[in-house]
Order: C-alpha cells, then sequence, then structure tokens
C-alpha cells in the first residue's frame, strides 16, 4: 500500500512538474518567435562637400558625437583665397553696372531733350549694356556665395547624435568631394529586425506587443513593438541568366524550407545600461494577442529558446 502511495505522489510530481513546464513555455508555443534577430540602426555616410587635405581630426574611433561636433577640417586656405577672389570680382562688377547706368541715364536724358542728338539704337545699346552689367553682379553674387559655402563645407561636422565607427582617417589624409571618409551610427535610430518563418507570421500584425532578448544581455527582456512586415524578399530563381532567360536552380529535397521574412520591431524606452550595437544577434517573440497592452512586465525567454 505504501508503495502505491508513492507511486501516486511521485506520478502528481511529476505531473504538476509537467504542467507547470507547459504553463511556462505556452506563452511561447503560442505566439511567434525566432532565434534569428539583429539589432538595426540608420548608418549616415559622412562624406565632404568638397576635396582637400584634413588638417584637423578632433575625434576617434567610436566616439560618440552630438549634432553640430566637429568631425574632421579641411585645409581651409584654398577656400579661403577663393572667397577673397570672389568679393572682388564682385566689387568690380558693381563699379562697371554702376559705370553702365550712369552711360545708360546720361544717354536717355540726352535722347529725352534733344531726340535728333542720339538715336533710338544708340540708347538701346547703352539699356543692354547696363542690364548686362547688372546680370553679371549677380552672376560674381552667386560666385560669392558658392565660395563662402565651399569655406564653410571644410569644417564637416555630425548631422545626427552617434556613433563613429571603423574610423579610417588620418590628419593629412586627402578627403575627396562626394566620397564617404567615415561611418556615424544614428544612436537614436535603433530597432531590431526579426527575420520570421513565413509559416509562423499569419497573425503577426503592426502595433503587436513584441519580447526582444539580446544574447549578451540573456537576462534583461527588452519591451517592443512591431512596427511592420516586409513585403518581399530576394529569390535567386527566375534572375536573368544566360541570353536573358530565366535562371532557375535545381532542387532535390524532399523538404521544402519555410522563407524567413523580416518584421520590423522598436524598442519601448529601453534601458541606458543596456547599450546596442548595429548587427549583435537578439531573440524575438511577438505577443499576439497582446497588441496595445504594457501593464504587465515583459517576460523572460526561457533559456531554449535565447
Amino acid at each position: 500500500m505504501s508503495t502505491l502511495v508513492k507511486v501516486l505522489v511521485n506520478g502528481v510530481i511529476v505531473l504538476a512538474a509537467v504542467g507547470l513546464a507547459l504553463y511556462k513555455y505556452s506563452a511561447y508555443l503560442s505566439n511567434p518567435w525566432t532565434r534569428d534577430g539583429q539589432v538595426q540602426a540608420q548608418v549616415i555616410q559622412i562624406a565632404p562637400r568638397i576635396s582637400g587635405p584634413i588638417v584637423e581630426l578632433p575625434i576617434v574611433d567610436n566616439q560618440f558625437v552630438e549634432a553640430g561636433d566637429l568631425l574632421f577640417q579641411i585645409d581651409p586656405r584654398t577656400y579661403a583665397a577663393a572667397v577673397r577672389k570672389a568679393d572682388a570680382e564682385l566689387n568690380q562688377a558693381r563699379v562697371e553696372a554702376d559705370d553702365a547706368k550712369d552711360e545708360a541715364d546720361r544717354a536717355r536724358k540726352i535722347r529725352k531733350r534733344d531726340r535728333g542728338a542720339m538715336s533710338e539704337q544708340q540708347l538701346q545699346r547703352k539699356e543692354y549694356d547696363q542690364r548686362a552689367a547688372e546680370a553679371v553682379v549677380l552672376g560674381a553674387k552667386a560666385e560669392l556665395e558658392q565660395a563662402q559655402l565651399d569655406l564653410e563645407f571644410t569644417q564637416v561636422r555630425a548631422p545626427v547624435d552617434g556613433y563613429v565607427t571603423n574610423l579610417n582617417l588620418r590628419m593629412g589624409s586627402q578627403a575627396v568631394a562626394n566620397q564617404p571618409a567615415l561611418a556615424l551610427i544614428d544612436s537614436n535610430s535603433y530597432w531590431i529586425h526579426g527575420y520570421f518563418r513565413e509559416d509562423r507570421i499569419k497573425g503577426v500584425n503592426a502595433g503587436d506587443r513584441a519580447v526582444v532578448t539580446l544574447m549578451s544581455y540573456p537576462d534583461r527582456p527588452l519591451e517592443g513593438r512591431v512596427d511592420s512586415l516586409g513585403w518581399g524578399i530576394a529569390q535567386e530563381d527566375g534572375s536573368t541568366g544566360y541570353n536573358l532567360l530565366p535562371k532557375i536552380n535545381a532542387t532535390f529535397e524532399w523538404i521544402r524550407l519555410a522563407q524567413r521574412v523580416p518584421v520590423r520591431v522598436h524598442l519601448v524606452d529601453p534601458p541606458e545600461d543596456i547599450p546596442l550595437r548595429v548587427g549583435t544577434t537578439a531573440s524575438v517573440m511577438v505577443m499576439t494577442g497582446e497588441r496595445g497592452k504594457t501593464e504587465k512586465p515583459v517576460p523572460a525567454l526561457p533559456s531554449a529558446l535565447r
């Protein structure tokens, strides 16, 4: 009899443990999840607008910079000289325009006082000369503005708050106009891309609550919200091949593998003590039945699912 009681007790304990495990994993069995997630952010390619040697480089690799901070400066002397030259040419153009205006005014007065003293064609020529000189002034102003802009462009500044990454510039390096010189990761643009199997996204919608677990911080689940689902992924089959015919790869698998569809998730108030790094790995679970709910803390993924 005592043996039967022990068997029943052990059976109850086993059933309770199984029930507790199923309860703990029920959310992860009923909601789509994936280990194939990555941290993403906007990466800005910083390219100078002008060319020249770098004479000032106040940043170091992986440094945080604020919007407006100086990243590097190109030698300004050539561009400062261009400003002075454009300013002198503008002054000369204004002098010539004033002379042309005086000539035209004098011709109009003479023509008005005595029509025989100056022909209509001569008057028109003076007026044409005046308009041409005024046009030269406008062109000289534009040249001066362009020279001033080029001088301003010698200082390359951060457009957003972010992190300087993979800095390879050195003092004296030649910056080339419109060629990327360094990368800046926008610190206010982080999101998570979770790549879900196509047969698991049926119930996923924008606004659904999500749980993000970074591999580097497995015990610190992060709150997220689904922004959107990708509408297309690249396919190798059907791409243009020889003689412009579609290229189809032969397949011999008995099992058809599901494609992965990107689901974009933004983080809700991520803790400041958890640094986000582009390209690092994350697990993502979408809680399809909790759209808009935030009152419950986000659960940590079981270790088997991280």
